[in-house]
């Protein structure tokens, strides 16, 4: 359930992707900035949430 060997697919095609088997260096700093750019957008809109909040009736 692999998929098989990898084929010898020409090594000028090109994608935004990285390409057919795309396994870059530097994957964990990749993940690690993504990560925190979620949290920051998170974190941003859970303080304009809680700012702009109101009820009717407080709990």
């Amino acid at each position: 359930q692999g998929g098989g060997q990898r084929y010898p697919y020409p090594k000028e095609v090109w994608s935004p992707a990285g390409g057919w088997w795309s396994r870059p260096s530097n994957w964990k700093a990749n993940t690690a900035v993504a990560f925190a750019g979620i949290l920051a957008i998170t974190y941003g809109v859970w303080n304009i949430s809680a700012e702009r909040e109101w009820r009717h009736n407080e709990p």
